[in-house]
């Protein structure tokens, strides 16, 4: 409707006819006031698309009319084409494609010399068709690309679901098994000082010491889900938690020779939440990508905004993430590190982040090409 008006204000003002040019405000303001008032499960209805599709072809039709320009058909063909192309269903774009050529066809006959014999005319109508494959082509992939996006959002959802019910468990469990699993680590400690044990049993003991230490930061980060719920909500500057977070893991990555950037720190980043809550969040982001990175690895943390969340990377240039592993990073107790990792830090940082209106995205090129996890929280 917007390229119909032009169309109509581009012709020679003398011809400016003022009930005609109100008739053309009146169409795209109702068209528009149509589209905002309608329900949504009417904009879904193949018959609303049509008739959308049937009042442009008239009313392109009717102005074209009044302005005389058959010149400019060919372009509010290729509009429409292009416009269909927007749609999510490939099958309704070829429809509307397939008509939009015809009717150009038809438009170049007349009774009495037929079809024209100019080969422009030709060119354009195989130009609209070529034009429609492509555009069919990228509906498809965008409709193929949104069904991926919605999948993981539901997978997202329902893995936090999971943490929320492990969350409200966990509290429970936990002070359960603490109370015996402290009774063996003393028992443990006892035997060992008493006299006449040779160094194999000594050495059991301390196996037995060292397990318990490890249920224990396990119990620890289950205690941790937990307390997610508690929540001592405020407006803060981003840039608080996050510098907490780099200098808690500054003396980790000093000893292993990693290399901290820092980005986007300088201006101020307002958001609201639990400040010790996010400042966990990056922490066990940054812990991550610290045991993911080799001695003298690269380990970056990008702040930015966009879209209305501030956005807090973390990016590493470690031992990366598989396909297969990537789609189960958040589970509880799911860990890629077979020597340490409890499984509970990024799905910690994905219920913080989830609690604050936000979510967390992992992604990575393949094994030994990195990863980057994204923590996104909205602007207060």
């Amino acid at each position: 409707m917007a390229v119909l008006l032009l169309l109509f204000l581009y012709q020679p003002r003398a011809q400016y006819v003022a009930g005609r040019l109100v008739l053309v405000l009146s169409l795209m303001v109702g068209s528009m006031a149509l589209l905002r008032l309608v329900p949504d499960r009417v904009l879904t209805r193949w018959w609303f698309h049509a008739a959308l599709f049937v009042g442009d072809v008239g009313a392109a039709i009717l102005i074209l009319g009044w302005t005389h320009s058959q010149s400019n058909l060919f372009l509010i063909y290729l509009i429409i084409v292009f416009g269909s192309a927007l749609t999510r269903s490939s099958r309704q774009h070829l429809v509307v494609a397939a008509v939009t050529i015809l009717l150009y066809l038809v438009s170049g006959w007349r009774p009495v010399t037929g079809w024209p014999h100019q080969s422009e005319f030709w060119l354009r109508a195989m130009f609209l068709a070529v034009s429609s494959a492509l555009m069919t082509i990228l509906c498809r992939d965008s409709r193929l690309a949104q069904d991926e996006q919605r999948r993981r959002y539901e997978e997202r959802l329902v893995q936090v679901g999971r943490l929320a019910t492990l969350g409200r468990i966990a509290v429970e469990v936990a002070h359960r098994i603490k109370g015996p699993l402290t009774t063996i680590a003393v028992n443990a400690e006892v035997l060992a000082h008493r006299p006449g044990f040779d160094k194999a049993v000594l050495k059991e003991l301390q196996e037995i010491g060292a397990e318990v230490e490890k249920c224990k930061a396990i119990l620890k980060d289950l205690l941790d889900l937990g307390r997610i719920e508690e929540m001592d909500v405020a407006a803060f500057d981003l840039r608080a938690p996050l510098s907490s977070a780099l200098k808690s893991i500054e003396t980790q990555a000093h000893q292993r020779s990693v290399r901290l950037v820092k980005e986007g720190l300088e201006e101020a980043s307002r958001v609201r939440g639990d400040a010790v809550l996010l400042q966990e969040a990056v922490l066990a982001l940054l812990q991550n990508a610290i045991e993911a990175v080799s001695d003298g690895g690269l380990v970056r943390l990008r702040v930015s905004t966009a879209g209305g969340f501030r956005r807090v990377e973390v990016v590493d240039d470690g031992i990366g993430i598989s396909s297969g592993d990537l789609e189960r990073i958040f589970e509880p107790f799911f860990t890629t590190k077979k020597d340490s990792g409890s499984g509970l830090g990024l799905s910690a940082a994905l219920r913080i982040a989830a609690k604050h209106g936000g979510t967390v995205e992992g992604e990575s090129d393949g094994p030994g090409l990195g990863s980057c996890f994204t923590l996104l929280i909205p602007v207060a």
